[in-house]
């Protein structure tokens, strides 16, 4: 039987602004294993980022979009 990994949504409050930062982070998140989907919502205040993720962590998300110097904080 194969064991599969639940899916989860993880949400972050970001400072991003541009389509040009969301492209780059999306090309780098979207590279990694763990997650299946990510967009953003730039008409919200906190700007948020959503992940669907099947095995990245919250911490492995902050540190992409930190790389990029982006600031990115996981919502509750």
């Amino acid at each position: 039987m194969n064991k599969r990994t639940a899916l989860e949504i993880l949400v972050f409050a970001t400072n991003i602004f541009s389509t040009e930062q969301i492209n780059k982070v999306l090309e780098k998140l979207l590279t990694h294993p763990g997650v299946k989907q990510a967009n953003f919502d730039l008409e919200d205040i906190d700007k948020i980022l959503r992940v669907v993720s099947c095995g990245i962590t919250e911490r492995e998300v902050e540190e992409v979009l930190q790389n990029q110097n982006i600031h990115c904080l996981a919502l509750a």
